[in-house]
């Protein structure tokens, strides 16, 4: 484990400190950077202007933003993944309560496995690349199981389309479940994160110049600026592995599905 997967089993608060503080660091570094210029290369001519700071702002901002938006948009498409596959567990568990008993057991103890597998032994090794083989042979089984129970009851038109309607849930169940292994996998590449703080220290230079005959407004502006963009990196880092660490999307409503399904009234 690397020093950036470590910070995902952080809790919220302890990460957006790290975050304020790595930025803070950074600002730091950059002062230090052009105090040192100045030394070396004091000033002879007109000096940096503000105008300068707003014209690296906008870029940083973009990229920032640019950032940003993916990370979200893949915590979103996670979140709204495990629903949907929650939603079709429920559904799927429906479609058996009303079949007769020698055929909604078999049916009814494979989602009830698929789910627990799911939320007991997938769950944790959610982002690291690798999937639960039980849970796929479950998966596997239940989608034969409803191909079945499809195929096998022509003369029985009622079970025909229990069947059809379960093969379509289970179809839900697989497509929900490859959304949601995949943006497992989904996490915000080096390169990204090279640019975003190349661009951060660029602009913590322009900032560390235009006050650096200042030692308390160089004070201030550092902290204001590490404490802004401090938020800012926490709330990628906050979402960009949504079922890696302490920060994550949890298995809660695999689990209501499997309390629903036991609670639903008998026609």
């Amino acid at each position: 484990m690397n020093l950036y997967d470590a910070l995902f089993e952080l809790s919220d608060f302890w990460l957006f400190c790290v975050c304020v503080l790595g930025v803070w660091l950074l600002t730091m570094l950059a002062a230090a950077l052009m105090a040192g210029l100045m030394v070396v290369l004091p000033h002879r001519g007109i000096p940096m202007v503000g105008t300068v700071l707003t014209g690296i702002l906008l870029p940083t901002g973009m990229v920032i933003a640019f950032v940003a938006n993916d990370v979200w948009q893949n915590d979103a498409a996670g979140r709204t993944a495990v629903a949907d596959e929650a939603s079709a567990i429920s559904d799927s568990l429906r479609v058996a309560k009303y079949l007769p008993s020698e055929l909604s057991e078999p049916v009814r103890v494979l989602v009830q496995n698929y789910t627990k597998s799911v939320i007991k032994d997938e769950w944790p090794i959610l982002g690291s690349g690798h999937f639960n083989d039980a849970s796929e042979h479950h998966l596997e089984q239940l989608m034969v199981k409803a191909v079945q129970l499809q195929t096998n009851q022509a003369a029985n038109s009622s079970l025909a389309i229990a069947g059809q309607e379960l093969r379509r849930y289970v179809t839900r169940i697989e497509l929900a479940r490859d959304a949601r292994l995949r943006v497992a996998d989904t996490l915000v590449r080096m390169p990204k994160w090279v640019s975003v703080l190349v661009m951060l220290f660029v602009s913590a230079c322009v900032l560390a110049e235009l006050h650096i005959t200042s030692r308390r407004s160089l004070a201030v502006v550092t902290t204001l600026f590490a404490l802004g963009f401090g938020v800012t990196i926490y709330l990628i880092a906050v979402y960009d592995r949504p079922f890696t660490g302490k920060t994550i999307i949890t298995a809660e409503p695999l689990q209501r599905a499997l309390t629903r399904a036991y609670t639903l009234p008998d026609l």
